[in-house]
């Protein structure tokens, strides 16, 4: 309806401006990212997620803070993203293109055609921007071409009493190319803090510039500017803009080009303006994808879902790793991090090391994760919430990339910690990180790990404030937690006395099986008030099924197996047409206290995660239960549900997301059923991505080897998996019953340290 799928690589084409909403894009190489839309950038952030913001639409603005007007000489005005202005026709021949190393903007208006490149670099803040004008008359037309982009280079989230003008010193010269300036002055007199964006762009026939956004508005705005030009060469203080006003003339058939070129602290590239050098850069782009895209492939005979399994879920990735999941305050999630750098692990484990060491500097001495931590490490800003379950998360993803990588030099890595600045190894963060848990003064009355201010399910954030209250979540996380720290103690043949963590694993399995279990189903968590919520009778009289704490009962080992069908049960009650719901019946119509927001009435029914299919959890970590139950019919369906392109499952009218883009979850507002929340900013991706090889191929790298635990349908008749390990590529192929690797039949088994199932075994010194 909208467009379509660009077969062979992550790319989408549209057909019109006219989308449901905006249908964003990443553009990222870890000094930059860009995101776009239909209707061109949206913002740019240096060094994410850490870094200033170098433009930005503010969150009421639709259009592009850096467009071109183009008026003909009947003082018609179009843009090169066609909008604001309003067009008495259709345009024709729309076609936008959203590919991994650029974005396209093509459409035919008033005898011209305007085409776009949005481009950046594989490396450096650079973005590069490349606009052609096509004469398609039969007649010479004059025209204004009037480029304007508003630089902001602040801080993203600024003090409210703070103005991002009153810090940028903004200058203009022409001499070869034309060149704004803006310079961040330090309010602190901090050297550091000081930075410089540029614009370059043509000099070629400018008649004009202005650098105050006042004067060139006018009295219209940002987007209908009235296009004054004084020429002045410097403004502080007021906020800037750079226009300039070209005098184009086109006979019939004639294309001129303009090219724009932003850069922070660098004004040294104006290699861009050179077609051959800027063509030999997007080669150099593309290449790093088709490396990306084939590093990790998958056949399942589904060509709908390996596609998108191929090409979007590692680009996606990608995006995730630099977003953050989206809030450019320059902090990561601790639990984020983790989760999401998990999966990271089959494209990038490089960045997987910088990020552990970052986290483990932002870790407090008795071992407990912030809710976010900053990027930019200890001394930086961070949320201090009192959540629980970072370091649940956090041992998992450690034990993972060692097993990934083989990289145990990490452990010996000297880190200080966020309290005191003596620095301890990374292995002994990993012990502290893990004890924590089973310190007496962090166990509740049942046997389980307090849940504080909150575990996985932010909007439960005050079950546990006055230290009375208990999650299932976290407990079932630390069954596997314990087992993982003795595993990796166990490898380095260390001295340690790691029957006591085996212990206090089968101590937490035992309470949460004895205390949590209903009958029924598992409990959510336990809050001050001394009552069960999520249970078979919730203070509010509800029977209320939560999804995440029974799926983790499975994931963990924890449920016995004759007890997974009552799980399926659960599961299934939880079944809609947008997918698996978190929990239902929704919480906060009848006000629980002491449980958080979702309970007090302050999350309306069927907002954000209060009875919605919420991505992550709903459909993710049951994904992950399933390939535990064996359940491949079942698993394979969920991650479809996970990912948007079914339109039997997603269908794009009801969803206004674009077809490429994970969300976070889809909603049932009134009037907007099936909404899609918040894409890419959500821990579905990487999901999705350990789900396709992790739990339906059933790869999973460990300490001493590779095991093999595939959960496909029974009417698949093969599987197969392309993968990377310790740096070389493999082959997996699974046929019925049968699995070989690198052409190999698999014949011996083990029992999976968490599961206890019978699993295929290779040793890592049998691996080609």
């Amino acid at each position: 309806m909208y467009g379509q799928f660009i077969k062979g690589t992550a790319g989408y084409e549209m057909n019109t401006f006219d989308l449901p909403t905006s249908w964003e894009y990443i553009y990222e190489n870890k000094d930059i990212l860009l995101k776009v839309d239909q209707f061109g950038p949206v913002y740019a952030q240096a060094n994410p997620p850490g870094d200033i913001m170098l433009f930005k639409r503010e969150q009421h603005q639709k259009y592009a803070p850096w467009f071109i007007n183009v008026v003909n000489q009947k003082s018609e005005r179009i843009t090169n993203f066609l909008k604001p202005f309003s067009t008495p026709v259709e345009p024709q021949n729309v076609k936008i293109e959203f590919l991994p190393e650029c974005a396209r903007y093509c459409f035919e208006y008033a005898n011209l055609r305007l085409e776009t490149e949005v481009f950046i670099p594989n490396t450096g803040i650079q973005v590069v921007y490349k606009f052609k004008l096509t004469n398609i008359s039969d007649e010479t037309q004059s025209l204004k071409v009037a480029p304007q982009m508003v630089p902001y280079i602040n801080e993203a989230q600024m003090a409210p009493w703070d103005k991002y003008q009153w810090y940028l010193y903004t200058t203009y010269k022409k001499e070869d190319y034309v060149t704004f300036a803006s310079k961040l002055l330090s309010p602190n007199a901090n050297s550091e803090k000081r930075r410089c964006g540029y614009l370059l762009s043509n000099a070629e026939d400018v008649v004009a510039h202005e650098v105050s956004m006042e004067k060139y508005e006018g009295t219209g705005d940002m987007y209908h500017p009235q296009m004054n030009y004084t020429n002045d060469d410097l403004i502080y203080g007021y906020p800037p803009i750079y226009a300039l006003n070209y005098d184009w003339t086109l006979a019939p058939g004639q294309t001129k080009e303009l090219t724009q070129i932003f850069s922070l602290d660098t004004d040294e590239v104006a290699e861009f303006f050179d077609d051959t050098y800027y063509q030999a850069k997007k080669a150099e782009r593309k290449a790093v994808f088709d490396a990306l895209f084939s590093k990790n492939r998958i056949t399942t005979g589904d060509e709908e879902f390996d596609y998108f399994s191929n090409y979007w879920l590692p680009i996606q990735m990608n995006w995730v790793a630099s977003l953050d999941r989206g809030w450019p305050t320059g902090m990561r999630g601790s639990r984020d991090s983790a989760q999401d750098y998990a999966a990271l692990l089959y494209t990038d484990p490089a960045a997987c090391r910088d990020v552990i060491l970052t986290m483990v500097e932002c870790q407090r001495s008795d071992g407990w994760f912030p809710r976010q931590y900053s990027a930019k490490g200890k001394h930086g800003k961070h949320d201090l919430r009192g959540h629980v379950d970072g370091g649940a998360f956090f041992i998992e993803w450690i034990w993972k990339y060692l097993a990934h990588t083989g990289d145990w030099d990490i452990l010996k890595e000297n880190v200080e910690w966020l309290d005191k600045d003596e620095t301890s190894t990374v292995l002994e963060h990993v012990i502290e990180g893990v004890t924590y848990y089973i310190k007496e003064e962090n166990i509740g009355e049942h046997g389980l790990c307090k849940i504080r201010e909150g575990d996985w399910l932010d909007g439960i954030n005050r079950a546990g404030m006055e230290g009375r209250g208990e999650s299932v979540t976290v407990s079932a996380q630390m069954v596997m937690g314990l087992k993982y720290l003795a595993d990796i103690l166990l490898y380095l043949d260390k001295d340690a006395d790691v029957q006591k963590y085996y212990d206090a694993a089968e101590l937490l399995k035992e309470n949460i099986n004895k205390h949590a279990f209903n009958g029924k189903f598992y409990n959510g968590c336990f809050n001050d008030d001394g009552l069960w919520i999520f249970s078979d009778k919730d203070p509010d009289d509800e029977e209320r099924i939560y999804g995440v704490a029974n799926y983790y009962a499975v994931v963990a080992g924890v449920a016995p197996e004759e007890w997974y069908p009552k799980v399926l049960d659960a599961a299934e009650s939880l079944l809609c047409d947008k997918g698996y719901r978190l929990y239902y019946p929704p919480l906060g119509q009848k006000p629980i206290p002491k449980v958080g927001r979702l309970a007090s009435g302050d999350a309306p029914p069927f907002k954000g995660e209060n009875a919605n299919v919420y991505n992550h959890g709903s459909q993710g970590f049951l994904a992950r239960a399933f390939s535990v139950m064996g359940e491949g019919e079942k698993l394979f369906e969920a991650i479809k549900w996970i990912t948007p392109f079914d339109q039997s499952k997603h269908p794009t009218e009801k969803t206004w997301t674009p077809p490429y883009a994970i969300v976070n979850c889809y909603q049932q507002i009134p009037g907007l059923n099936h909404r899609g929340l918040m894409c890419f900013l959500t821990g579905s991706v990487a999901m999705a991505m350990r789900g396709v090889y992790e739990w339906m191929a059933g790869i999973r790298p460990v300490l001493d080897g590779i095991e093999i635990e595939p959960c496909i349908p029974e009417d698949m008749q093969t599987m197969e998996a392309d993968f990377t390990y310790l740096d070389k590529k493999h082959s997996l192929k699974i046929e019925g019953d049968k699995a070989y690797l690198d052409g190999k039949e698999l014949t011996t088994k083990r029992q999976n340290m968490i599961t206890g199932h019978d699993v295929w075994f290779v040793a890592e010194a049998d691996i080609d």
